[in-house]
């Protein structure tokens, strides 16, 4: 029963890290070409999704650094 949370926590992990570093690359594209698919006007929100998606993708590799650990 061990190895399943331990699968799932590595899923999970790996599951936000991809996902915070598409969003991530999808800001960038945003930032570097005003637009990118989606317009954003406000630089204030833009400013406030890119820091999220940092942190998320920080937290995510913090986590899964922290299950290879346990390991």
């Amino acid at each position: 029963m061990r190895k399943i949370g331990t699968f799932k926590n590595y899923t999970l992990a790996l599951m936000s890290l991809a996902m915070a570093t598409f969003l991530l690359v999808h800001f960038a594209l945003i930032w570097a070409y005003g637009k990118f698919y989606v317009y954003e006007s406000n630089i204030l929100v833009l400013l406030l999704e890119t820091t999220m998606m940092v942190s998320i993708l920080c937290f995510s590799l913090y986590y899964l650094v922290e299950q290879i650990r346990k390991r």
